[in-house]
C-alpha cells in the first residue's frame, strides 16, 4: 500500500519535474556534475520510466549543444578535461547510457574510441602525479573504463596502482596542492574508499587488485580514531596527512554519502558481497548501525537535499544497505531522511530553480534522481554507488 509519505514525494517529484523542464540552461557549463550532462542525466532516467517523448527532445537538444560547443571549442566544453565531473568521462558515461538505452547506435563507437584513449592517456599522467581522485581524477576513469568493459586501459591502471601499493608502505597519498584532498584521504572522491570501490567493479578482480583492495581496508581499520559526538561514535577520519612518518588525523563529523562512516560500511557490505567473503560482516553492521543514531546537526553536519552532504544521498546509502542486510533500523533511517528530505522539497517549492539547483552533485538535479523510487538509481547513478 503506499503511503501517505510515498504519495507527497510523488507529488513534489512532478512539481520540481516542470521546474527543471521550464529550466533554462543555457548559461550552464557542460560537463556531467555540474552543467547539462547532469541535466541530461536526469531527461534520460525520467524518459525510460514514462515514455513521454519531451524527456527524450530535451536528451538529444542537450547533446547536440554539448558537442556543438566542443567542436567550437567554447569555454567548458568537456573535450578541454578528462576527467568526470567536467569532462571527456563525464560524456562517455553519458554516451555508455544512451547506447544501453538504444537512443544512439554504432555509429558513435569511433568517438567512445576516441575518448578512452585520450583519458587513458591523462589518467597515466595523472597517476605519476600523485592523483587518486574520483570526479577530478584517474580513478574515476577508471570506473568508465570498468563501464565500458575495456579490460586493457582497467588492468593497465591496476597495475599502476598495484605498484604504487607495494612500493610505499602508506600509498595512494594525493598530492595535488589542495588541503582538504591530499594526503590520506577516506572517501569516496578523493581517496582510498573510492579505489576499493572501483577495483571491486573491475570485470575481472585480479590478485594484484584484491591485494590492493584488503591494504586500504585494513589500514582504515588499523588507524580508527574512535571519538563519540551526541552519543554517537564516530570511528574514521576523512583524511590523515603524514608529517615527519606520523599519522596526523583529521576529522569532521559529517554523515555524507562521499567520506563517512556510512559510506566505508556500505564498502565493507559491498566488498563481502562481490569478494563474497564474510569477514568484514560484523564490522560493517556495528559502523552501519552506529550511524543511524545520528540525526542532529552537531554529528551529521546535514541541513540540504544535495546527494553529497545531504539528505539524498543518505537515503540512498540507507537504501543500499537495507538490501544487503535487512536491519530494520537501516529502512528506519532511510525513512527518516526521506522524511527530511521530503520537509526541504515542500519548504523550497515556491523558489525559483536555480544554476545550483541544476547541479548533480550540490543541488537538486541528483536528489530528484535518487529520491524518486521508480528510477534505477544502479543504472543511472552508478557511478555514485
Amino acid at each position: 500500500m503506499e503511503t501517505l509519505q510515498s504519495q507527497n514525494i510523488t507529488i513534489l517529484l512532478q512539481e520540481y519535474d516542470q521546474k527543471l523542464l521550464d529550466f533554462d540552461y543555457g548559461n550552464l557549463p557542460d560537463g556531467l556534475l555540474y552543467g547539462k550532462l547532469g541535466l541530461l542525466l536526469y531527461f534520460l532516467a525520467q524518459y525510460q520510466i514514462s515514455g513521454n517523448d519531451i524527456y527524450v527532445n530535451k536528451v538529444g537538444a542537450i547533446l547536440e549543444e554539448v558537442f556543438e560547443n566542443g567542436n567550437l571549442q567554447k569555454e567548458n566544453n568537456v573535450y578541454t578535461l578528462p576527467n568526470l565531473s567536467k569532462g571527456m568521462t563525464g560524456l562517455g558515461i553519458i554516451l555508455n547510457l544512451l547506447k544501453q538505452d538504444g537512443l544512439i547506435q554504432d555509429d558513435f563507437d569511433e568517438q567512445i574510441a576516441d575518448i578512452g584513449e585520450l583519458i587513458f592517456q591523462q589518467s597515466v599522467t595523472m597517476l605519476n602525479e600523485n592523483n587518486y581522485t574520483f570526479f577530478d581524477g584517474p580513478i574515476g576513469n577508471l570506473h568508465y573504463f570498468n563501464t565500458i568493459r575495456n579490460e586493457k586501459y582497467s588492468s593497465e591502471i591496476v597495475n599502476i596502482l598495484y605498484d604504487e601499493c607495494i612500493s610505499h608502505p602508506i600509498p595512494f597519498e594525493n598530492k595535488l596542492n589542495d588541503s582538504y584532498a591530499d594526503g590520506i584521504n577516506l572517501g569516496f572522491n578523493y581517496g582510498y574508499l573510492s579505489i576499493v570501490n572501483n577495483l571491486l567493479a573491475l570485470p575481472e578482480i585480479t590478485e594484484k587488485a584484491k591485494h590492493i583492495i584488503n591494504s586500504c581496508l585494513d589500514f582504515i581499520i588499523s588507524n580508527f580514531d574512535v571519538h563519540e559526538v551526541e552519543n554517537a561514535r564516530i570511528y574514521k577520519p576523512y583524511n590523515y596527512k603524514i608529517a615527519q612518518n606520523r599519522l596526523k588525523p583529521f576529522h569532521n563529523n559529517r554523515l555524507c554519502w562521499c567520506n563517512s562512516d556510512l559510506s566505508f560500511s556500505y564498502l565493507l557490505y559491498k566488498t563481502e558481497e562481490t569478494l563474497q567473503e564474510n569477514r568484514y560482516t560484523e564490522m560493517a553492521r556495528e559502523l552501519g548501525l552506529e550511524t543511524t543514531k545520528r540525526k542532529v546537526m552537531a554529528n551529521t553536519g546535514v541541513e540540504f537535499i544535495q546527494y553529497c552532504h545531504g539528505t539524498s544521498g543518505l537515503v540512498q546509502l540507507y537504501h543500499e544497505l537495507h538490501e544487503k542486510d535487512s536491519h530494520p533500523e537501516y529502512e528506519k533511517a532511510e525513512n527518516f531522511w526521506t522524511k527530511r528530505s521530503l520537509e526541504i522539497l515542500e519548504n523550497e517549492l515556491d523558489q525559483p530553480f536555480t544554476l545550483e539547483d541544476s547541479n548533480l552533485l550540490f543541488g537538486k538535479t541528483g536528489a530528484l534522481i535518487a529520491l524518486n523510487d521508480k528510477i534505477d538509481q544502479t543504472k543511472y547513478l552508478k557511478f555514485l554507488l
